[in-house]
């Protein structure tokens, strides 16, 4: 059960391709899931409101995404 240590160089851009891909989608959807979805207010006024925490997630998701897609080791 060896794992090889030394990868080519399409195997990492391939791995980088799936991850900002996935972050992407994953910002996506929690963006919708903010926006779309008619959440009940807190029970305690101290938590954020769940739709806005929802859209800010995303978007930090979404940008991370975006971000690992422009790094292109």
């Amino acid at each position: 059960m060896e794992r090889r240590t030394e990868e080519g160089p399409t195997e990492t851009a391939r791995r980088i391709s799936i991850r900002w891909k996935v972050l992407l989608l994953l910002g996506t959807a929690l963006v919708a899931l903010g926006i779309f979805v008619d959440w009940p207010a807190p029970q305690e006024s101290s938590l954020p409101d769940t739709s806005s925490f929802l859209t800010i997630l995303g978007g930090l998701l979404g940008a991370a995404g975006l971000l690992a897609a422009l790094r292109k080791e």
